[in-house]
């Protein structure tokens, strides 16, 4: 073999070290952290972004393997990945890998083969992680906002419902008073106060239209001594009985209401005596009739 001049030796190692700076360049300008493993997992070429991750000193990394700086747990899964490289196979998995600091870093593992090394990217995933947590909270916190919403909703729905509930007992307890307001209590007809009131409307009407009024008065002849020889128990009945076959026999038109008894004497405005005409049910206005 011919021996080689010191200009040719000069060129080699020239060409040599233009090579290495190539790859170093190549290997500082991947922006994730590149690592060449041997295959037994040992360090061979670590980019200065894989220096950065790990914590570790370029010369004190490159004595360390790949198992010494996961975390113990994954180590199962780290071997199949080697012996599934080891078979020509390139591997994906997420692992934790351990700093110099004992810090945990979750990192995602990229291998590929090559001949007797392992090239590998490393992707720190903190920073998704961090993104997935924040995002999960956020969802969580959406998801609590919109059930306290919805209870709000639900709650406010209730309230509203329950205020219905209240409008319409309280517009029912409001008929019921004003038609107590109206009615005798113990016979069931309209009361004085209505009676009062219906009679200046029908004469106001009779002025009016000149339409026929009649007012038709009926008394129940011995009711005290009736009252006194049975009591007031037997008396009310009475009363009821007669309120009742009189407001059975007349029309819907027509009024029925209590007056008074003997105590309380019928009194009516001047002149109004001549503006009656006295009919007994014949008259399509209404009748009020005093008990």
């Amino acid at each position: 073999m011919k021996a080689l001049s010191l200009k040719e030796i000069r060129t080699k190692v020239e060409a040599l070290e233009r090579e290495i700076r190539l790859q170093r360049s190549i290997l500082e300008s991947i922006p994730e952290p590149f690592l060449i493993l041997d295959r037994d997992g040992g360090f061979l070429k670590v980019n200065p972004k894989g220096v950065e991750l790990f914590g570790y000193p370029p010369e004190e990394l490159m004595q360390r393997a790949w198992m010494d700086v996961v975390a113990l747990e994954d180590l199962s899964r780290i071997r199949e990945g080697f012996e599934e490289m080891g078979q020509g196979k390139n591997v994906r998995f997420r692992t934790q890998m351990i700093s110099r600091l004992g810090e945990r870093i979750p990192v995602e593992f990229l291998g590929t083969p090559r001949e007797d090394r392992f090239f590998v990217i490393v992707r720190d995933l903190r920073e998704r992680f961090q993104a997935e947590e924040e995002f999960e909270r956020t969802r969580k916190e959406a998801m609590e906002k919109i059930r306290e919403r919805d209870l709000y909703a639900r709650e406010l729905q209730v309230i509203r419902d329950l205020y219905k509930d209240k409008l319409k007992e309280i517009e029912v307890m409001k008929e019921e008073a004003l038609l107590l307001s109206y009615t005798d209590d113990l016979t069931g007809i309209y009361n004085h106060r209505f009676f009062i009131q219906q009679l200046t409307l029908e004469v106001e009407r009779q002025k009016r239209y000149a339409s026929p009024l009649s007012l038709l008065m009926i008394d129940i002849d011995y009711f005290k001594h009736y009252n006194d020889t049975n009591g007031h128990l037997a008396g009310d009945q009475v009363l009821k009985a007669i309120a009742f076959l009189i407001q059975r026999g007349v029309r819907q038109t027509d009024i029925v209401a209590r007056y008074g008894g003997e105590e309380k004497p019928l009194r009516l405005r001047k002149g109004l005596e001549e503006m009656w005409r006295i009919r007994i049910f014949q008259t399509r206005a209404p009748c009020p009739i005093r008990i």
